[in-house]
């Protein structure tokens, strides 16, 4: 089985506060802090000065820069991420411009950090209440102005958190993927073989939604409209990405043929797809051949022509099915536990 994380990890994500936000709340709680020195601390008024304006700094300096690396440490990494999130990642966002983005919030941190150090130590220093005030001012608009100039960087993280938070957690159990045209019964497969009425997940990578649901068994099934449904042609740059997304989250293939041509795609079309898959995901394959209820007559020749592709391919795992009549589903159920077995034991 693929080694997956079952949480989204963009969700750890902080939420992003802006300059006038950030520096806001750095001003308030330095102006607490100082408060409660001013009651605490005895002496001449330059000594005073010093601590109560030195403490603001560092308490600024503290909440700025402690938030900018916090975004930094808790931003998953792209180059750790499961491929799974990497490509999903790629979909929705410019993973440089995500890069250079948390660089640029770093380098802000470390200055800020900078900043502090020197101003309380230009503080330290200073001759007069009245120096004192005007350092720590200078220092608030030093920051004001590192954070202004990280601004497109810090809205570059906000859009992208908007965007990854509520992908839908990928749980970490044997997953097999359901392919094939449209109409040829995909979806009353899925509600076949799972335990309860598929839940609809949404992911960027297509606008209907993949169908998900789980057997007592404790595979996870996974219906797939708008992506493993037509020729690679015919699919645009989003979708290519969703295929390869698609290829890291699935343990084994079910691929649904309607050899009686209803679904409105013609056996070659069926055939071509199939074709597609295997060469682009190195997983297990099933073929179940669905719609065996309706007279054999109909489409002998389609099944001939089944036949001779699976034999020139080396598939072998090949089930006659109807999900309208339930014919054959536990020998396909028995074949896909078989199946995922089998890959958890190689994995």
């Amino acid at each position: 089985m693929k080694k997956r994380k079952e949480d989204n990890p963009f969700k750890k994500i902080p939420t992003i506060l802006f300059p006038e936000e950030l520096m806001n709340k750095a001003y308030n709680r330095a102006e607490k802090a100082a408060d409660n020195l001013r009651k605490s601390t005895i002496g001449l008024n330059l000594y005073k000065s010093r601590v109560i304006e030195e403490q603001k700094v560092r308490t600024a300096t503290s909440v700025i820069a402690d938030y900018l690396s916090n975004i930094v440490k808790r931003t998953p990494s792209i180059d750790n991420l499961n491929p799974f999130y990497r490509e999903i990642l790629e979909i929705l966002i410019d993973s440089d411009d995500f890069k250079k983005s948390l660089g640029a919030v770093n380098w802000a941190s470390e200055l800020v950090r900078k900043l502090g150090n020197t101003y309380s130590r230009k503080i330290r220093r200073a001759k007069t209440p009245q120096e004192t005030s005007k350092i720590r001012r200078e220092f608030f608009g030093r920051v004001s102005s590192v954070l202004k100039q990280i601004y497109p960087n810090l809205a570059c993280i906000a859009v992208a958190r908007e965007k990854l938070k509520n992908i839908p957690t990928v749980k970490d159990v044997p997953t097999v993927v359901i392919a094939g045209y449209p109409n040829v019964g995909k979806s009353s497969l899925l509600r076949k073989l799972t335990d309860a009425e598929p839940e609809v997940n949404s992911y960027p990578f297509t606008t209907k939604g993949l169908n998900v649901g789980y057997s007592h068994h404790g595979i996870q099934f996974i219906d797939t409209p708008g992506i493993l449904d037509r020729p690679i042609y015919e699919r645009n740059d989003i979708e290519l990405h969703a295929v390869v997304a698609l290829n890291y989250l699935a343990d084994g293939i079910i691929y649904v043929i309607d050899p009686t041509e209803y679904c409105g795609y013609s056996i070659d079309e069926q055939l071509n797809l199939l074709n597609e898959i295997i060469e682009t995901f190195n997983v297990p394959i099933i073929v179940a051949i669905n719609k065996i209820d309706i007279d054999e007559s109909e489409y002998r020749e389609n099944l001939e022509k089944v036949e001779k592709f699976l034999k020139e391919k080396g598939i072998k795992d090949v089930v006659m099915i109807s999900t309208e009549k339930d014919i054959n589903l536990d020998t396909l159920k028995r074949k896909i536990v078989e199946m995922v077995n089998k890959e958890v034991v190689n994995s």
